[in-house]
């Protein structure tokens, strides 16, 4: 089937985006996007461009073009009361060069706001970045009975490049028990994909929370875990949170953690844990202030030099380190920019940093796949984080709405071989260049019909592949935790025993300490 073929399919067929829990039955709305005079319904219209034959196979589309960061979209008021109940809406995109904002909900936009007692939502499918071909997103929501005001906005917000929308509906929708709906009978993408070969992981384990006491290293300990990625962030371990804006309190930091860190390396020891120092929280990583409010970011790569040659001064020659995790989901454009691939650039000029003062210890990168090349450094292991498919494994963190495993999210059937498929670059990285990978963080919501089976899945994955893992997370928020369960948002509790937690300790007794 052709690309065009594919994308027409899609514009036409009402449940393509529907996980297994929902069925469209009747079109509610859809955006009039036929001539250039059918934009004047909607405000600000003219901060899209009109594109006749612009969409997949001729079709109609708008372009939002925004060379550098800036907002430009355009809003339409859509009629609540023919919206209450449970919808769904759907829209065909493609970007161009489509940067990340400073916050992670900056970016192109499909997004609807939803008024009800006071209060806004503003629900929106996951977004993407980069430039990528026509494709279907979606979400699913609840207006409710009580909503008296519902906007649909289309652009771009505080972000760069080119967005393109072809069409957008909104559907009701019911749900349905039918998880093997939509499966499809082969998943040639996956049958296409090297399998591993199946020799296990060597290290298991957890990210850190914020409970490293005596008794939760010994929990790990019951639980046969010997990894564990020490998260380095100013807002977990202290109250209130660490000062870090200048590159002085950035530095003083660091020193406060190495020494937490140094009276936690005997109960890792004791209990044969080995620990990958993660540097969650960089002068340039989206949530620091030390790189979007007060440090140029030349100053800033400075101060991430400074603090990497502080960890590895300190941490030379200890048996009991894993690797050094450079920077968690690092954002390389508060770095450098100008450059391509900034964060390959970043990553070899903090290896050299490091090897200047331990030139053995592992060193750990989080790279574009798809994008990079192996670092010349004979001691490096690529780590890539996997939550796919997102609107899944973060399910009811911003919305309501149920989605199962196995079935079809946002369009596409998710089992195991779909889960390799979201794998496949890293997958091809590996073979191709014979490097170890570690799986830094993995998790799902708590809450999610199918989390055991999804993490059963995943791991197995992991295993075959040879990957070490760590899950997210170990006592940090409870909604992550295999230790709490819940139905919803607000109403996690305390669970010694459940089919999640069954499914990570199993895992964990292939390890060896």
């Amino acid at each position: 089937m052709t690309m065009k073929k594919t994308v027409l399919l899609l514009l036409l067929t009402a449940s393509a985006c529907l996980s297994a829990a929902y069925r469209n039955t009747e079109l509610l709305w859809e955006a009039d996007f036929r001539s250039a005079g059918a934009l004047k319904r909607w405000t600000d219209s003219s901060a899209a461009q009109y594109l006749p034959a612009g969409g997949p196979d001729g079709s109609p589309a708008v372009a939002f073009v925004l060379p550098k960061r800036g907002t430009r979209w355009m809003s339409i008021g859509l009629d609540p009361a023919k919206l209450r109940g449970l919808i769904q809406l759907e829209a065909v995109v493609r970007g161009k060069e489509l940067t990340r904002g400073p916050q992670p909900y900056f970016g192109s936009k499909v997004m609807l706001a939803i008024s009800a007692g006071g209060k806004t939502r503003h629900p929106e499918p996951l977004r993407r970045y980069g430039t990528y071909g026509w494709t279907k997103v979606c979400i699913v929501e609840n207006i409710p009975d009580n909503a008296d005001k519902v906007t649909l906005s289309l652009g771009i917000q505080n972000a760069s490049g080119t967005f393109e929308v072809a069409g957008v509906r909104i559907f009701r929708c019911v749900e349905t028990d039918d998880p093997s709906e939509g499966k499809p009978a082969v998943n040639a993408e996956a049958q296409a994909i090297p399998r591993g070969p199946g020799k296990g992981a060597k290290f298991r384990g957890f990210m850190s929370g914020g409970d490293l006491s005596p008794e939760a290293v010994g929990t790990l300990a019951e639980w046969n875990v010997n990894l564990i990625r020490y998260q380095m962030n100013p807002g977990l371990n202290v109250k209130p949170k660490a000062d870090i804006s200048t590159p002085e309190k950035y530095l003083a930091w660091i020193d406060s953690e190495i020494k937490r860190l140094d009276e936690l390396m005997p109960l890792f020891r004791e209990h044969g844990i080995k620990v990958a120092i993660d540097l969650h929280t960089g002068p340039g990583t989206g949530i620091s202030q030390v790189a979007s409010n007060i440090l140029g970011a030349g100053t800033s790569l400075d101060t991430l030099d400074a603090a990497w040659r502080k960890l590895a001064s300190h941490y030379r020659g200890n048996p009991q380190i894993y690797g050094y995790d450079l920077l968690n989901e690092p954002v390389a454009e508060n770095y450098v920019r100008g450059v391509e691939n900034p964060w390959l650039a970043i990553s070899e000029r903090l290896v050299g940093v490091i090897r200047e003062v331990d030139p053995d210890t592992p060193i750990i990168t989080e790279p574009d796949f798809a994008n990079t090349r192996p670092l010349a450094d004979r001691n490096v292991i690529y780590s890539p984080h996997f939550y796919s498919p997102h609107a899944y494994t973060h399910q009811g963190v911003l919305g309501q709405v149920r989605w199962s495993y196995p079935g079809v999210i946002d369009g596409v059937y998710w089992d195991k071989e779909q889960l390799r498929v979201s794998m496949k670059e890293v997958i091809e990285f590996q073979k191709k260049h014979g490097v170890p990978i570690f799986v830094g963080e993995f998790s799902v919501i708590n809450w999610a019909k199918g989390g055991d089976r999804y993490l059963a899945d995943m791991i197995e994955l992991f295993e075959e592949y040879g990957w070490d893992w760590a899950y997210h997370a170990f006592r940090e928020w409870d909604a992550w935790s295999i230790e709490h369960e819940g139905k919803a948002f607000r109403s996690v509790v305390p669970s010694p025993d459940n089919p999640r937690k069954r499914v990570l300790l199993e895992a964990l007794k292939k390890n060896t300490r």
